[in-house]
């Protein structure tokens, strides 16, 4: 006979416990982002381009009087450029007190997950290890592995400043 203590209750159910990602596309692969980071999702607007801004920085939005940064996640992950369609989309995010946009080439579905199927993102190896580090997990659902990106590990400390210099008119 095995006793389990409470906390060991507590932890069988946070592994039991469900995380809902919304997944989307960039390219012919499928990300997912914790849904609770997510403040909403848009369809494109018009762009104004920044001066000297990083080459996966589009520029700044205007969206309900606040002025927001807008990334490029295919420029960003080094994929080859797109044209923005139908199906593209902004999702507007928060990271760390401030709030952007990043563009993606569809949203899908919002997945929920049990917490225990998320795992450790592969160690790549690469250089720098900067493309791993944007990941915070991984999801494998049928024939579908999803990366599940990290929000506060796709742009450096030094970028995230640089963001903050673009003060918003809220």
């Amino acid at each position: 006979m095995t006793i389990s203590s409470p906390s060991d209750a507590g932890r069988q159910a946070r592994g039991d416990e469900l995380v809902q990602l919304a997944a989307f596309r960039i390219g012919g692969e499928e990300y997912a982002i914790d849904i609770m980071r997510i403040k909403e999702i848009i369809h494109p607007l018009k762009i104004t381009k920044v001066p000297k801004a990083p080459k996966f920085i589009e520029g700044v939005v205007e969206l309900r009087g606040a002025i927001l940064p807008v990334v490029d996640l295919r420029k960003r992950f080094e994929l080859p450029n797109t044209d923005i369609t139908r199906a593209s989309k902004y999702i507007i995010v928060s990271m760390e007190k401030r709030i952007l946009g990043l563009v993606v080439d569809a949203v899908s579905e919002v997945l929920r997950v049990p917490r225990k199927d998320v795992k450790a993102p592969p160690e790549f190896g690469f250089a720098g290890g900067a493309t791993a580090s944007f990941f915070s997990g991984v999801c494998h659902l049928g024939e579908r592995i999803i990366m599940i990106l990290d929000l506060d590990e796709i742009l450096t400390r030094q970028e995230k400043i640089d963001l903050g210099a673009m003060k918003d008119n809220s």
